[in-house]
């Protein structure tokens, strides 16, 4: 169904009055002006680069038509491209040698010219990317009495206005017509068959998603390039919706101006925007004298944006090109928009400077919808839901850096901003110490918005235009949404929260517009403002303090005092001020939550409860219901109860014997119980609120806020028995607190676990009814379909899991201080509390664990197919504007599935369920399966989960059982293997030191990226993003200690597939290795992941679901094992390590012949494509390895043999094969029955790369086979069979013409060679007698001997023949194959 319906004569809403709208005169810069370099379409380029493409000068290029220079630039790039991949192909002596016979055959004058044109086009490609001219400054007068200004008086008669002329035809402007004679287009346009005028493609055409023909995590960046190319042509509605129908354009050479800039609106018949707009059209629109058209135009790119960022979060996450083949490229329309080409982040600047208050606002609002603030404020808000121990994310765009050869190439490495922050320089930090400014120009401030838009519009100087207009008291409308941007830079980065906080009396004055507002009512502003405190609070430990110091906290939190008494003062007010009041309120609280959090405000904890028991305690819901006000009650009672939370984690511990005397009545324990009964009040509600019995039936709208309501009542709770659990040791607890087993009682009186059989058979006779309100909650996580409703199931469950396993871990190390309670009821209540209250809910734990351990087995490859080329994301815009389909990492979706691991990590540690279960092995495998998973779920926010996970995988209990389905498999190992207990616990402690080093250690930061170096004159130029340079000592642990919210950048989360592999991939020592102590440790590492992947490759296939390490590429595997041998002949030479690595090559080399055999992949090893580009680096370093120390053994050798087999690809092949035979160590290789796999994965199909085969007639002539021939070495043997079925084998007719030429270029050499170098006849009557080939032997097989002997005879008379006629009648060549006749008879008959 298309999106928009045409309709005529229908007036757009958001167009001005009729009389302010007409043509747009605009002044234009001084002609000495130059023109500014173009940019490349792409929103940011690959990640090993700065910029994409080749970048259009300013100099006038000469008139040639548009198609002829496309013609003729399209030729010469396919020669140019043919030219080089041929060269690819060549090897360093077979270029030097073309090189010397084309000086030879051409005369020295030519030659001298084709070099001079040559050099003149290199320089012509140098001098295209001219250097940035320095333009007008766009740093504002902040001391000017109107306020900063990026956007001169257009009137003014004192210069020009930094306006474009639009309509000059050569008049310079800030973004030069791509389409324009002087200078030539991306993407032409295109023509109609009679050359007439251009034709815009419709949507249906430009907007359908070309097919991906290689594997689906593959990202090809020049389709991504295309289809960001197609949006340029795109024409947009009022609506942002996309026109559906053709737009006939004139072309630029019938000197028509078509633009939207030059339409008459009142001369338009009809629908004035039926033609619709294409994005630089609309931006230029932003640009007009006439503020209503510059007013539409704002209001179309917001009405754009919105739509776009909508439909980007509504597709499914890593969906597959052809599902969206007929819709609209939302994706790529987004990532147009932000990238550089349009100029938007520039445009709304200025715009942001105009004198009109109403173009103003819809300047704002763009710029919200630019920094997608209304999404990422809910994705915020789910966060902070989630409790407090979880920490916000930066919204910074990131992307990872390159791999490194001395880390094995992993991916998986460090995330970088986009945008290097010390490129985005305040305005304050620019002022120097003379007072003058620096000279920056509008480029340079460009080309960060085009890396970063976030970025961009703070170098724009953005906060102090924003500190302008909230001192020059603007409507409610515009104050809101200018705090909301504001909230956005501040969630951004470290660098831009620093800006903020820096900016002189900024804070004042969003406090000063807070207060300003004496009435009761309240301003959406002031909700906006109090958030806006809170984030910048959680940034570090000093501003948190600094608020509740100077006051602010209680200026802005007075309202939570306002309604202590009853509930009717409230909700007189009416929904809509109730709505405002519990937004307010829930703000505040959040606010006073992190001040807990960072330590501040803990005494007031008295003062405050009383304040907050109207909300802690359950109303009267008649009322509620009435007026429909129980979100907005639940809402506030929910982070009333999280402030709880916060207060709980700061408890002293309860057995402390030197616990100070508390007179001042602060914060300790004698709040608690209190607090506790205020808890198990809504406890006992539960059943009737939510009516869980019902099922799935009892969901309404409320349910969601109820059930984040009881999420922060539990966990409030759990914390608090946390604290009392955490006396440690294995010592009993000295007394037992009251509330604990009042707790157990209330849980179990209300039915929130299932303990007796009755129950569960009930449950089974009829599936629509619950009968406990763990097993609701879990129902709802597998049927709902509102992710924020299954986010607070899981949480609901997260907190009555911990609790109840506290309270068993309680009782039982106090069991002898605890009364039993009395009554009929609470003896039975009582029984369960004695036994255990985890022990007697085991059939509800199992199916909690079971449904969780589906589930996240099902999530993990979700965040695997997130991260594209390399990105979070293909935009360079801030959270959900990353532009990844669906959201990304910032989706609910992903959000959800690292809650469900968070649930499920909890259930790896309850021994109880190992006991439950009959299948002790299956059950052990599906928890470490299950492990595995949480690791690649988790993102910047989990190291806690990681290290959960990584402490269960990596235990000596879990490495016992794999050594067990090591021991147990099919394929025994020569000789024994054996390990002890000792050698357990050393192995985990080294594996858990050496993975969380490698993936959890975060990042060294450079002192300009913490922000202690001030920026010097003449050095504020952009600064390249460095790879992993040298950094100084200083470590930031994610200001851990410090902040609450994490980087994206500087860590490493979330982990790729392939990270076990890094305890083989990161040993070689390499120049910057540190001393011999790194080595042995490194050494250890290696042995120990050798047993770590051995044990996981065995144990994969034995749980219920399958392990993700099947999901790792087989490529990877095998390169690992090579990586390993890096570190030297110590690894295979310790015997069990030996007989560990010799297991694991075997499997996978079974492995490789399944895949082979099952046809589905031709290459299935792709170290260049796959791995690294520059392999054959790599295999260089590799081959230098294997000639120095392994002394030809077999475990080395048939690990480099493994580049040889067919399934690898023809250029790593051939590097390997070439660095081989240049090593001198062909013979070193084992015989082809010692390789791994089966021998016809190494020589079927028959080799067709004339690369390679030309390699393998190289070394046979230069001598680098002799000894490989006499040792049998599976060099040679692969010589044998691809020359002889490229010789003496009969293929297809067509074929057999195409290889004529190669085939007698071989045959004449091996035959000149051999006339030269006789020792070599031996391995030329060899070849004659090599029938391996199946085609070949396929002829070969009879059942009587003498039958085969003829058939042979004449076999070798046949190949004698071909021999012969490939000669081609050389006399010389004719007589050597008369001697080796001569030979072959002679030693035919010595075997006879």
């Amino acid at each position: 169904m298309k999106e928009q319906k045409q309709s005529s004569g229908r007036v757009n809403p958001m167009a001005p009055p009729s009389n302010l709208v007409g043509s747009i005169v605009e002044k234009g810069f001084p002609e000495n002006k130059p023109l500014p370099p173009k940019h490349t379409v792409l929103p940011f380029p690959v990640a090993r680069h700065r910029s994409h493409g080749p970048h259009v000068g300013s100099k006038a290029q000469p008139k040639v038509s548009v198609v002829e220079e496309e013609e003729d630039d399209e030729e010469e790039g396919l020669i140019n491209a043919e030219n080089y991949a041929r060269l690819q192909r060549m090897s360093h002596e077979e270029i030097a040698e073309a090189h010397a016979e084309l000086l030879e055959k051409m005369d020295p004058a030519l030659v001298t010219i084709l070099k001079k044109r040559g050099q003149d086009k290199l320089n012509k490609r140098k001098h295209s990317l001219p250097e940035v001219p320095e333009g007008p400054s766009l740093r504002p007068d902040i001391h000017s009495p109107q306020g900063p200004s990026l956007r001169p008086d257009i009137h003014s008669p004192q210069g020009p206005s930094l306006r474009p002329d639009i309509h000059s035809p050569q008049g310079p402007s800030l973004r030069p017509d791509i389409h324009s004679p002087q200078g030539p287009s991306l993407r032409p346009y295109i023509h109609s068959p009679e050359g007439g005028q251009a034709v815009t493609p419709s949507p249906s055409q430009v907007t359908a998603r070309p097919k991906e023909t290689s594997v689906a995590q593959s990202f090809f960046w020049d389709t991504w390039t295309e289809r960001v190319e197609a949006v340029r042509n795109l024409r947009f509605s009022f609506d942002g919706n996309v026109v559906e129908h053709d737009v006939v354009v004139p072309p630029p050479e019938t000197g028509v101006n078509w633009s939207g800039v030059e339409r008459d609106f009142l001369g338009t018949e009809g629908d004035p925007g039926a033609a619709g707009y294409t994005i630089k059209e609309a931006i230029a629109l932003t640009r007009s004298v006439i503020p209503g058209q510059r007013c539409l135009a704002l209001n179309l790119l917001a009405s754009l944006l919105d739509k776009a960022l909508y439909k980007l979060c509504q597709s499914g996450i890593g969906y597959t090109r052809d599902q969206m083949v007929k819709s609209t490229d939302w994706e790529a329309i987004w990532a147009y928009a932000l990238g550089p080409e349009p100029g938007l982040v520039l445009a709304l600047r200025m715009a942001l400077d105009d004198n009109h208050a109403s173009a103003v606002l819809a300047c704002a609002k763009v710029i919200q919808c630019l920094l997608s603030c209304s999404l990422n404020e809910n994705f915020f808000d789910l966060l902070e839901n989630m409790g407090p121990c979880g920490k916000d994310i930066f919204t910074a765009p990131v992307f990872r850096s390159k791999p490194e050869i001395d880390l094995g190439l992993l991916p998986g490495c460090y995330w970088k901003y986009s945008a290097k922050p010390s490129n985005i320089v305040p305005f304050r930090e620019e002022i120097m110490d003379d007072g003058t400014e620096d000279t920056d120009t509008i480029q340079k401030d460009v080309f960060v918005a085009g890396q970063d838009v976030a970025a961009g519009l703070v170098r724009m100087d953005i906060l102090p235009r924003i500190y302008h207009l909230l001192e020059t008291e603007p409507t409610a409308a515009l104050e809101e949404c200018l705090i909301s941007i504001t909230i956005a830079i501040a969630r951004h980065s470290p660098k831009c929260t620093t800006a903020i906080l820096k900016y002189p009396k900024f804070v004042q004055t969003v406090v000063k517009r807070f207060k300003l507002n004496k009435r009761m009512d309240v301003l959406p502003s002031q909700i906006y403002s109090v958030r806006l405190l809170k984030v910048l609070a959680r940034y570090d430990k000093s501003t948190c303090m600094e608020f509740v110091k100077n006051g602010t906290l209680n200026e802005v939190t007075w309202h939570l005092f306002q309604f202590t008494s009853s509930l009717d003062s409230w909700v007189k007010l009416g929904k809509q001020k109730c709505k405002l009041s519990s937004d307010l309120m829930v703000e505040q609280l959040r606010f006073w939550k992190v001040c807990v959090q960072s330590g501040c405000c803990i005494s007031q904890y008295p003062e405050l409860f009383p304040a907050l028991c109207l909300w802690l305690s359950c109303p009267s819901f008649e009322k509620l219901k009435e007026k429909n006000l129980i979100c907005e009650f639940t809402s506030v009672s929910k982070e009333a109860y999280l402030v709880l939370e916060a207060f709980a984690g700061t408890l002293p511990s309860l057995y402390s014997q030197n616990l100070p005397r508390n007179e001042s009545g602060a914060w300790d324990w004698r709040y608690v119980s209190p607090m506790i009964d205020t808890a198990l009040s809504w406890i006992m509600l539960a059943p009737e609120l939510l009516e869980w019995e019902r099922g799935i039936e009892s969901v309404s709208v409320s349910t969601t806020s109820l059930l984040w309501l009881y999420s922060g009542v539990i966990r409030t709770v759990s914390i608090v028995l946390d604290k009392i659990s955490s006396h440690g040791e294995e010592q009993p607890l000295p007394w037992l607190p009251e509330f604990v087993p009042k707790i157990g009682l209330t849980i179990i009186k209300h039915k929130f676990l299932s303990f007796s059989v009755a129950e569960v058979s009930r449950c089974e006779k009829d599936p629509s009814r619950c009968s406990s309100f763990m097993e609701f909650l879990c129902l709802l996580r597998e049927n709902c379909q509102d992710e924020e409703l299954a986010l607070g199931s899981v949480s609901c469950l997260h907190g009555l899991t911990r609790t109840i396993v506290s309270i068993q871990t309680l009782i039982e190390s106090a069991r002898s201080k605890m009364e039993t309670p009395q009554g009929s009821e609470s003896i039975r209540d009582g029984s369960v509390l004695a036994k255990g209250i985890l022990t007697e809910s085991l059939g509800d734990l199992t199916s909690v664990w079971s449904s969780f351990r589906d589930c996240v087995a099902s999530e993990w490859p979700i965040m695997q197919s997130i991260e594209i080329h390399k990105r979070g994301g293909l935009a360079p815009g801030v959270g959900l504007g990353w532009g990844a389909s669906g959201g990304g990492f910032w989706s609910t979706r992903v959000l959800l599935a690292q809650a469900d691991a968070g649930l499920l990590s909890l259930f790896l540690h309850i021994s109880q369920l190992d006991s439950q279960n009959d299948e002790g092995s299956v059950f052990l495998m599906d928890k470490m399966n299950s492990a595995l998973a949480m690791c690649l779920i988790a993102g910047p926010r989990d190291h806690l989960l990681v290290e959960r996970a990584l402490d269960y995988v990596l235990g000596p209990h879990a490495l016992e059982h794999l050594a067990c389905c090591i021991n147990s498999n099919k394929r025994t190992i020569t000789s024994e293997w054996q390990c002890s207990e000792g050698d357990y616990d050393r192995m985990s402690n080294v594996l858990t030191s050496h993975f969380k080093l490698r993936w959890l250690h975060p990042k060294r930061k450079s002192e300009s990226e913490n922000g202690s170096s001030r920026i010097k004159k003449g050095a504020v130029g952009l600064e390249t993003i460095h790879e992993e340079g040298e950094m100084p000592s200083g470590l930031t642990e994610d200001q851990k200690s410090d902040s609450l919210i994490v980087e994206w950048a500087h860590q490493r989360l979330a982990l790729p597939p392939q990270w076990f592999l890094s305890s083989i991939s990161a040993v070689h020592v390499g120049k910057n290795s540190a001393e011999d102590a790194e080595s042995i440790e490194l050494l250890e590492v290696a042995k120990a992941g050798v047993f770590f992947i051995a044990g996981l490759e065995s144990a994969s296939g034995m749980g219920t679901l399958p392990s993700p390490v099947l999901s790792v590429p087989l490529v990877w595997k095998f390169h690992a094992l090579s990586t390993v041998l890096l570190a030297g002949m110590d690894i295979i030479e310790d015997k069990n390590t030996r007989n560990l690595y010799s297991y694991v090559q075997e499997l996978y080399g079974q492995v490789l012949d399944e895949k082979r055999q099952s046809g589905r992949e031709i290459e299935l090893l792709r170290f260049k494509s796959d791995i690294f580009e520059s392999y054959s680096t790599f295999l260089e370093m590799l081959v230098e390895q294997y000639a120095a120390v392994s002394y030809g053994d077999v475990l080395y050798g048939r690990q480099m043999s493994i580049y040889l087999h067919q399934c690898v690809e023809p250029s790593v092949r051939l590097s390997a094969w070439t660095a081989l035979s240049n090593a001198r160590v062909l013979e070193l290789l084992p015989s082809l029955d010692k390789c791994l796999g089966e021998a016809q994965g190494y020589l079927e199909p028959a080799e067709e790369n004339e690369g390679v085969l030309e390699a393998y007639l190289k070394s046979w002539t230069c001598g680098a086979l002799d000894r490989a021939a006499a040792r049998g070495s599976v060099a040679f043997t692969l010589v044998l069979h691809q020359f002889s079925s490229l010789v003496f084998c009969n293929g297809d007719k067509d074929k057999e013409e195409e290889e004529g030429s190669l085939r007698n270029k071989i045959v004449r050499t091996l035959v000149r060679d051999l006339s030269r170098k006789q020792h070599r006849q031996g391995m030329m009557v060899d070849l004659l007698g090599y029938y391996y080939s199946k085609r070949c032997a396929d002829t070969m097989e009879v059942e009587e001997e003498e039958a085969a002997a003829r058939q042979q005879k004449c076999e070798g008379e046949r190949r004698m023949e071909v021999l012969k006629e490939a000669c081609q009648g050389n006399s010389s060549l004719l007589s050597e194959l008369e001697k080796l006749k001569e030979c072959v008879k002679i030693e035919s008959k010595g075997k006879k």
